[in-house]
């Protein structure tokens, strides 16, 4: 190029370019989740469950889901994974697993997907790292009648759509699909953050679901379910006016099919009523019965301000459906069988003034609760959002925050780390705050924090409760076993110093040891001890509490006296 050509700048019409989304995420293919082999590969069994999920319960079907995973070579799997979904009709098999951007989750609803790239995001990672095209068996019912197609196609990555190579039509006798995709630069892994981690943590998560997996070792393992209940489905609902934004509210104007502001306004918010609309009109003094599309920026945002000064009743929160807390403790009693289990669903609240979410937790002890490290059993912390698991980017997330910030110590647990515990904790929204596409930590709202720290540590204090149990039944076999130790000592020396013969040791032992008292009084003690171990713990509570007023106290004196000073 000569320096003239040069000054003359870029030839538009040539140098100028759009990208697709295939496009875009196969240069940012992080972007998606897909960083490090351990991860991209458990990042794929999270997005092929979940949207088998999805389909399953949509149909009411209690999903069954089987998948192998066969190793052709040091880092190159075979992947099949297969469910007894509805199936996918043939005209939407390659929009389904070949165009981004695409799908039935783009609604104000509680899902476990949001942005429509799961499926179409493993094909284009098994496409970009060994060429091979997904092939896919879709049995599906149609007009009455389940009808059979096997396809094969590759990804158009400049055009964001599927390319069919082969197609063959078969009789079928129940609904359901499969996929099969190749993957090189992956890697399996048992370890936390791997495939079968995950498997196991979605089925504590998910007890109504049923996985087969088969490991590239050929062991096959069963997840049974623990429940046998489809999930009610969650219901769409309007965003509430305290979580709208001016751009949200602009974009509705510009969409909707209404003929006023008023009715813009009743017809895509919650809780807004048409004597709210006056009262906006009252104190922005627009006029509600224009026209949405003439509505301006500076409108819009003087509407959005006036929706932060006003009050109005919490956003409903019908169309959250929680896991319970009945169906979180048989999936935690199925897969760690612990020695104790708890398990809490709070209130619905909000974050950022309009967004309602639910908490739920669980903590389990004992058992094959915890992780196996080094022979050594340590503390696991379950994350999961609207039942999903969330096994990458622990430290920045909300939930790790809120644990955290506990002192396990006032519930008996000296070394949380080292103790043979699992903590669950589940966030239901609609909007879960993600803190980037690919969905694995949350962002921490105060509010969100705060209901995580109120949910466990209402299950910490049933645990102290049972570790001061168990311990008050040890120390009390303790005492039990010292008498039995030294009592025949005691009869066998008190007889020759008496000089007459050694009674029955059994007769003597009954009469004075504790075991034998505990026998008689039965379910007596048992009471008395439960009630010493309540007193202890309400008292140590009174005393926290006590602590944490003095200190506020002397908080409110020094802030006092720098303002005096």
């Amino acid at each position: 190029m000569s320096q003239q050509e040069s000054m003359a700048g870029p030839n538009w019409e040539d140098d100028f370019n759009q990208l697709t989304p295939s496009e875009f995420f196969r240069k940012n293919k992080q972007m998606l989740g897909f960083t490090g082999k351990i991860r991209s590969l458990t990042i794929v069994f999270h997005e092929l469950i979940t949207n088998s999920f999805d389909a399953a319960e949509e149909s009411g079907i209690l999903p069954e889901i089987n998948i192998t995973l066969d190793r052709v070579d040091k880092e190159h799997y075979i992947l099949r994974h297969s469910d007894n979904g509805p199936g996918i009709p043939e005209d939407y098999v390659m929009q389904v697993y070949c165009q981004m951007f695409a799908g039935s989750k783009f609604r104000n609803i509680q899902s476990r997907g949001q942005q429509g790239l799961g499926c179409s995001g493993c094909v284009l990672l098994s496409q970009m790292t060994t060429g091979e095209p997904a092939r896919v068996i879709s049995r599906y019912r149609e007009n009455g009648k389940i009808k059979g197609i096997k396809m094969t196609f590759k990804m158009d990555v400049k055009k964001n759509i599927g390319m069919l190579m082969e197609k063959e039509e078969f009789e079928a006798d129940q609904t359901g699909a499969c996929i099969e995709l190749q993957f090189k630069e992956v890697s399996y892994s048992m370890a936390e953050q791997g495939a079968f981690e995950y498997i196991r943590r979605t089925i504590i998560g998910n007890p109504h679901a049923k996985i087969t997996f088969r490991d590239p070792s050929g062991h096959k393992y069963i997840f049974k379910r623990a429940a046998d209940i489809v999930p009610v489905l969650p219901k769409e609902v309007l965003p509430h006016p305290k979580g709208v934004s001016a751009d949200d509210l602009l974009f509705m104007a510009k969409h909707t099919d209404k003929r006023s502001y008023k009715s813009l306004l009743t017809s895509s918010l919650s809780r807004m009523s048409a004597k709210r609309v006056n009262e906006i009109q009252e104190k922005t003094g627009i006029d509600m019965k224009k026209r949405p599309k003439t509505m301006e920026w500076e409108e819009a945002e003087t509407i959005v301000k006036a929706f932060k000064e006003m009050k109005f009743m919490a956003p409903p929160t019908d169309g959250l459906i929680p896991i319970g807390s009945e169906q979180i403790e048989k999936g935690m009693k199925q897969i760690l069988k612990p020695e104790f289990v708890a398990t809490i669903t709070r209130k619905p609240v909000t974050y950022q003034g309009g967004v309602a979410f639910i908490v739920e937790a669980g903590i389990a002890y004992g058992g094959n609760s915890g992780r196996v490290v080094n022979e050594q059993r340590k503390s696991e912390i379950m994350r999961f959002a609207n039942r999903v698991p969330l096994t990458f980017d622990q430290g920045s997330c909300a939930i790790t925050n809120a644990l955290q910030s506990i002192e396990w110590k006032r519930y008996g647990l000296k070394d949380l780390d080292n103790s043979p515990v699992t903590l669950f904790v589940n966030i239901i929204s609609t909007q879960i705050p993600y803190l980037s596409t690919g969905k694995q930590s949350i962002s921490p709202e105060p509010e969100i924090v705060q209901e995580v720290r109120q949910a466990t540590m209402d299950l910490a204090r049933k645990l102290q409760k049972h570790i001061r149990s168990k311990k008050a039944a040890k120390e009390k076999a303790m005492r039990s076993k010292i008498f039995e130790d030294y009592v025949p000592m005691i009869i066998e020396e008190a007889a020759k110093l008496g000089e007459t013969a050694v009674p029955e040791y059994h007769e003597v032992l009954a009469k004075v040891t504790k075991r034998a008292l505990a026998e008689l009084l039965g379910e007596k003690v048992e009471e008395e001890v439960e009630e010493v171990v309540e007193e202890a713990i309400i008292m140590e509570e009174l005393d926290e509490l006590g602590h944490e007023v003095q200190e506020e106290e002397s908080n409110l004196r020094n802030t006092k006296q720098m303002t005096f000073d």
